[in-house]
């Protein structure tokens, strides 16, 4: 007779079984919270044994913060995809782009808060580190292109993606945080990010 954890390795190929783990908890992270995240939790989601899913997670912590890393992931495909759209670097670009992140974060509540959170800090989880760097390099890079083209005021870069970024974290941070409706007037999200981005824009267009 067949064991049950030979039929998880006839299901899932080595990735496909990972991968399947981190859409589970992602799943379930989505619908109930960081609360709903269990290794358990997600084999029973996705029909394999109870310890298919330690082959690839330690524990818990190891699995939320891929699905972290999987967000980072998610929020600069989305990013990439707006600035495609745009002819040239330039203020409406970043609110093209802060609205992408403000959508992205508000649709996401749970996960958004996953990906910013203080415990996946201190080098325990590069793959992490790794993709929260691709969205901070994304900023980087499209400030530094609109300056070099002359259509962003020229300045420290590091100083005008930390103002945007905060500016924008601190929204969506209210927002998720709060009763939405206590911070958005009929949920125009889109209004508010044009009043943060009206604060912060005359850092950005040139003179």
């Amino acid at each position: 007779m067949r064991t049950r954890s030979l039929r998880d390795g006839d299901r899932y190929h080595h990735g496909d079984l990972s991968n399947a783990c981190v859409q589970a908890a992602l799943d379930l992270l989505n619908e109930g919270g960081r609360g709903a995240v269990t290794l358990r939790a997600v084999a029973h989601r996705i029909g394999v044994s109870r310890s298919a899913p330690y082959r690839h997670f330690a524990d818990k912590q190891s699995l939320l913060a891929a699905c972290a890393a999987r967000g980072f992931d998610r929020l600069v495909a989305e990013a990439e995809a707006v600035v495609a759209t745009c002819e040239r670097c330039d203020v409406d670009t970043l609110r093209a782009l802060l609205g992408c992140y403000g959508r992205f974060g508000i649709a996401m509540p749970h996960l958004y808060r996953l990906m910013f959170a203080c415990e996946f800090r201190g080098g325990a989880y590069p793959e992490l580190e790794a993709a929260a760097g691709r969205v901070c390099h994304q900023l980087h890079e499209t400030v530094e292109r609109g300056q070099r083209a002359g259509t962003l005021r020229p300045g420290e870069t590091a100083d005008s993606v930390l103002l945007l970024w905060s500016s924008l974290h601190g929204l969506v941070s209210l927002c998720n945080d709060l009763a939405p409706s206590a911070v958005l007037d009929s949920s125009d999200l889109a209004c508010q990010l044009d009043r943060v981005f009206a604060v912060v824009r005359p850092a950005f267009a040139p003179s």
